[in-house]
């Protein structure tokens, strides 16, 4: 793996395919900015120190992107229960519910403890 393709800590990542929360997501991006914090006074101008704070900044990027769109979907299947919820409003053919569905899966799944192993 190319070394701009992982954090630099992997004893700090979860093994793959470890669910996250949209809260863990904001742990990650937080303790990646404070990496990136510490390495700033030493940056040289070797290029590897440079990619190093880089990736920091990339990675904190994609788990705060990450945590967003956990969030926006958790919305997005609540607003729609509570429309469903209603017996004044009358949905006619949504394309919200195949949306919604999808969320409810993934939401079920990270929900789900008894399919992951310990």
């Amino acid at each position: 793996m190319s070394p701009n393709t992982a954090p630099a800590d992997p004893a700090a990542a979860t093994k793959a395919g470890d669910p996250r929360s949209a809260a863990e997501h904001c742990a990650a991006a937080e303790a990646l900015f404070t990496h990136a914090r510490e390495i700033y006074p030493t940056i040289s101008s070797r290029a590897y120190d440079q990619d190093e704070y880089r990736r920091c900044f990339d990675w904190a990027r994609m788990h705060l992107r990450l945590a967003e769109a956990i969030t926006a979907g958790a919305s997005l299947v609540l607003a729609h229960r509570q429309v469903l919820a209603n017996p004044d409003v009358r949905l006619h053919n949504t394309y919200i519910s195949a949306e919604t569905e999808r969320w409810n899966e993934f939401i079920d799944a990270q929900n789900n403890t008894a399919g992951r192993s310990a």
